[in-house]
């Protein structure tokens, strides 16, 4: 199993048993005509690279020591807090209370396959961990495609397309994308998703997630900051379930030191043990 993976299962030990996560990263991919903005090639969440870096510590006994009091462990808790998909959505007062008594699931661990299964759509614009963190911008003239190491993929049809009709529309993990350019921002209007929470694991761990409706509705404005950072203006708009449009900012940085995607697979075996603190690669 790669590194990002086997961070993310102890993430998920973490929080049960009262724990954490690591990662990798490229340059932008060759061929992408003057026509189309440089959206292309590896990308990983702003959040990942903390957690590479060890800004965000996941992986220090400190980190994962629960308090005396009871609740997640301090690296867990962090990881929490700066995942903006992990924050407190707009929601109408039935909600809030709705959102407050599910947090407070004790939960068991999810099935192997549910842990290793690519998170939905929008989770997977702000993953943490260093494996699924990790995706690569495809751009063509008829769609762009993001696609993560663990196999997640979102297509963003730019042809002129519009979303099917009704009687042709049913929701999916992923939900249904459609975009067009405005100059070298992409802008994405995203129906369909599947109804749940906003959720790494899905909704049996403690850990606060979104509950969005059938009715959330998705607005992104994707564009590059600069050479090495690139940014997602998310507007999510529930009007059965918020008071008004949640608006957040996701960054990631260019990935610089490998150069294809890797396939990740979290159940098979770990391959990147943690030795003396860095990150090795196990033959196979």
């Amino acid at each position: 199993m790669n590194g990002r993976i086997g961070l993310r299962t102890c993430i998920v030990v973490g929080v049960i048993l009262g724990a954490s996560a690591p990662q990798a990263q490229q340059r932008p991919a060759p061929g992408v005509t003057a026509s189309v903005p440089g959206l292309a090639g590896l990308w990983e969440t702003e959040i990942a690279r903390k957690v590479q870096t060890g800004e965000i510590d996941v992986l220090s006994a400190a980190a994962n020591t629960p308090p005396p009091g009871g609740g997640l462990p301090p690296g867990t808790a962090e990881l929490i807090k700066q995942n903006q998909l992990l924050g407190n959505p707009p929601y109408i007062r039935e909600w809030e209370q709705k959102a407050r008594t599910g947090a407070q699931r004790t939960g068991t661990l999810p099935a192997a396959h549910a842990i290793c299964s690519p998170p939905g759509f929008p989770a997977i614009m702000e993953i943490p961990f260093a494996d699924d963190g990790l995706f690569e911008i495809l751009v063509t003239p008829a769609e762009t495609l993001l696609l993560t190491a663990s196999g997640g993929v979102r297509h963003i049809y730019t042809d002129g397309r519009q979303h099917p009709a009704a009687r042709d529309l049913w929701p999916t993990p992923m939900g249904d994308s459609i975009g067009r350019w405005e100059g070298t921002t992409l802008v994405i209007d995203t129906i369909a998703r599947k109804v749940g929470p906003i959720s790494w694991f899905g909704s049996a761990l403690p850990i606060p997630t979104a509950q969005l409706s059938s009715r959330a509705h998705f607005t992104e404005h994707l564009r590059r900051v600069d050479f090495d950072t690139l940014q997602d203006d998310m507007t999510i708009d529930d009007p059965e379930r918020f008071a008004h449009p949640w608006r957040i900012s996701i960054r990631y940085k260019r990935v610089t030191d490998i150069d294809r995607l890797l396939t990740v697979d979290c159940r098979e075996n770990e391959r990147n043990p943690v030795v003396n603190g860095q990150f090795t690669l196990t033959p196979p």
